[in-house]
């Protein structure tokens, strides 16, 4: 009788065998790839998240602080100062600029402080920030969206440097 047991143990076995064999068979022609490559687990197929975009290279508060500070500095000529504007300082600009600089230093509406704020990109190379201008003949700063374009050093743009000369000979 033991061996009549392992006999028939041994016939399952092989059925169990044949049918699991049968079964790939099947699956393989059916689909014409392993089976193995066509299971995958449930959590593997979810998206995962993709890493954040790297952050763009933004100036800090202290370096358009200090722009602003040397640009407009009224003992210094714009010969001197045309790398600080994004495309330069035109001769008739500059020389405007220069007689305002001077005309304010001489009202004493100097010295001005820059506190910038909220810098935020825009666009490739560029980024705009919030100026809060003061100064001793500004009743209140006065706050105004500057851009800013790197150029291999942060420069404003030449609308927002025209903007801040208008805020110092309006003061």
């Amino acid at each position: 009788m033991t061996v009549k047991l392992l006999v028939t143990g041994v016939a399952a076995v092989a059925a169990v065998g044949a049918a699991a064999a049968g079964v790939t068979a099947v699956a393989y022609s059916s689909f014409g790839t392993s089976p193995v490559s066509t299971v995958q687990p449930v959590a593997l197929s979810v998206p995962l998240p993709l890493d954040p975009p790297p952050a763009p290279n933004l100036p800090n508060d202290g370096e358009l602080s200090s722009l602003l500070t040397n640009l407009t500095n009224p003992g210094v000529s714009y010969h001197d100062k045309t790398g600080l504007v994004e495309g330069g300082i035109s001769g008739e600009e500059g020389r405007n600029a220069d007689h305002t600089l001077r005309d304010a230093y001489r009202d004493g509406k100097f010295p001005l402080a820059f506190d910038v704020s909220n810098i935020q990109a825009a666009g490739p190379n560029a980024a705009t920030a919030d100026v809060a201008t003061s100064g001793p003949k500004l009743p209140a700063p006065v706050t105004q969206n500057y851009r800013f374009v790197n150029q291999g050093g942060w420069v404003v743009s030449h609308d927002s440097a025209m903007a801040l000369m208008q805020t110092i000979s309006s003061s």
